[in-house]
């Protein structure tokens, strides 16, 4: 990236910029860390997990780009609504 245009790498990463800025920060982040098995996945009102569609297509994304580009040693999974904690206050 910091020895010149990369085409190749540029259009592998705009679809995932796309994806983390669907939604208002810091959501759609926290909902990657948490799938890449980085966080604990628990948000605090008013943000709420993302729809289980839009966590496949990250980890369709963490696919294409490859698992190794990205933080953390866990294969990436989706996370089911259940997994989420959602508080309201600490």
């Amino acid at each position: 990236m910091f020895e010149g245009k990369n085409p190749t790498l540029n259009a592998k990463l705009v679809p995932l910029f796309d994806w983390l800025f669907h939604v208002p920060a810091p959501i759609a982040l926290n909902t990657a860390l948490a799938q890449l098995g980085v966080i604990r996945p628990v948000f605090k009102l008013p943000h709420v997990p993302i729809t289980v569609e839009k966590r496949r297509e990250f980890v369709n994304l963490v696919k294409d780009i490859g698992r190794e580009n990205f933080v953390g040693e866990k294969d990436v999974q989706v996370l089911h609504d259940d997994e989420f904690i959602v508080v309201a206050r600490y």
